[in-house]
């Protein structure tokens, strides 16, 4: 036999978004700008960071996975932490909000959740294997052109004994062999252009990644990321306006003629504000 019980809803969320005069501390009746699509109806609690994380344990999954979706929301992991719990880490748009929000049998009870969310996801040694910040670390200006960078990266000559840049090699080494890392770096960087105001359509916009030193590296790397980073943007997805007639020898460094095994398919391209995608820039 099921319990039943009313579920308490208890909530402490920072609003820090530009439409804030102030970031403050509100009450519970200020939930509505969480989950401003949909409400959970089923026992959750979240831990969110100001950084786009949002820590999770949830009674249902299913519903959960509907609210990320209908919230642009990104779950990077869960697991079944008991008989009847999920627990688990997603990714929202950095700076929005921070704090805890609980749905659940008492407040003694969701006191309890969110202490296991801090416990799990906050203890001093990090288990996390890839970065997860939201936030471009930077810009910089190149040919007048401006360029955002979402970490520093370190070549593999350097011996890595900082554990974030550790993370940083292991996101982009992934990356380059392919499958499922695409779909996070997408939503990753989704979230870091909306932080920056973007806000190019299929009309005028196109992403195209540049291209890689073989055909096959080529396919490994791009066509996941830019499916998807084109879809959640709302833009042109650009991957192939670029084709490698031929493979060439990695080439580094300035004054290379890099573009002398290239094919430009030019209407993807004409009339059309670019976005180029590259794994680093060396």
């Amino acid at each position: 036999m099921v319990e039943e019980f009313d579920l308490l809803e208890e909530v402490e969320v920072q609003f820090c978004d530009e439409e804030c005069t102030e970031s403050v501390w509100h009450g519970v009746e200020y939930s509505e700008s969480l989950f401003c699509r949909e409400k959970p109806k089923s026992e959750l609690t979240v831990v969110i960071k100001e950084e786009g994380m949002m820590y999770f344990l949830t009674t249902d999954m299913k519903e959960f996975a509907g609210l990320c979706r209908k919230h642009g929301w990104y779950i990077v992991s869960h697991q079944r932490f008991s008989e009847a719990m999920e627990i688990g880490m997603c990714l929202m748009e950095a700076g929005k909000h921070a704090g805890w929000y609980s749905l659940g049998r008492s407040k003694e009870w969701n006191a309890m959740m969110r202490d296991v969310l801090n416990f799990t996801f906050e203890r001093e040694k990090k288990m996390d294997f890839y970065p997860y910040k939201t936030m471009f670390k930077g810009e910089v200006l190149i040919d007048g052109c401006r360029c955002h960078y979402l970490h520093d990266y370190y070549p593999t000559k350097i011996e890595k004994t900082d554990e974030h840049q550790k993370r940083v090699s292991n996101l982009i080494f992934r990356f380059k062999e392919g499958g499922h890392c695409g779909e996070l770096v997408a939503r990753i960087l989704v979230l870091c252009l909306k932080h920056a105001g973007f806000n190019g359509t299929k009309k005028d916009t196109v992403l195209i990644p540049i291209p890689a030193s073989t055909r096959e590296r080529q396919r490994k790397r791009f066509p996941v990321v830019c499916y998807y980073l084109s879809e959640w943007l709302g833009i042109t997805d650009g991957f192939k306006a670029i084709w490698i007639e031929e493979d060439r020898k990695q080439l580094k460094g300035k004054d290379k003629d890099i573009l002398r095994n290239l094919q430009f398919t030019r209407r993807y391209i004409r009339g059309k504000n670019v976005v180029l995608l590259d794994e680093y820039v060396v």
